[in-house]
């Protein structure tokens, strides 16, 4: 799938839950664990194993960011839960060595094609992510008219344009581009 996505700093995450929860209802909780694996000498992660809900996700994914904004072709499958040290003892065997662990705690809601959420991220405090799925074959037109509706939605949040975070988590946990 192609992810187009942005994320803000959200520094009054209350005001911005009832916003959302008021024209979208009530939302759902969110609470997810990755562990990213890297390949040894890379910056950069290679793989993502997420616990999401009872669910166990593996994803990797090649990223273009423009000015927070990302347009991202993902590659994911899912496995068993419970599977988790089975799979990172296979991905070890593959000669990928543990990069960072991210946890997300919060809200999301959908708007149409749009999945909000609202998160605690790590220490690094409160963050709205929107993204739209498109498939791979999506037209130009239609990424920018989801790109669209992802600006349109942090607007109706309050969100400013300083509030865009332009780094991506694995940059703000691990200090490094």
């Amino acid at each position: 799938m192609r992810e187009v996505e942005m994320k803000a700093r959200a520094a009054v995450p209350e005001r911005i839950s009832g916003i959302f929860s008021s024209r979208l209802g009530k939302a759902h909780p969110v609470h997810k664990a990755d562990h990213y694996f890297r390949r040894p000498g890379e910056s950069i992660q290679a793989l993502r194993m997420r616990t999401n809900g009872g669910r166990l996700e593996f994803t990797t994914k090649r990223t273009v960011s423009v000015n927070g904004r990302e347009d991202n072709a993902e590659y994911e499958f899912h496995g068993l839960p419970g599977d988790e040290e089975a799979a990172a003892a296979f991905f070890h065997a593959l000669g990928y060595e543990d990069f960072f662990v991210k946890k997300k705690d919060g809200w999301e809601w959908n708007d149409g094609d749009a999945h909000i959420e609202l998160l605690s991220v790590n220490d690094l405090g409160w963050f709205l992510e929107i993204e739209v799925l498109l498939p791979f074959d999506s037209s130009v037109e239609d990424g920018e008219a989801a790109r669209r509706h992802i600006e349109a939605l942090m607007k109706e949040a309050g969100i400013g344009e300083s509030d865009i975070e332009t780094r991506s988590y694995r940059e703000m946990i691990t200090g490094r581009k």
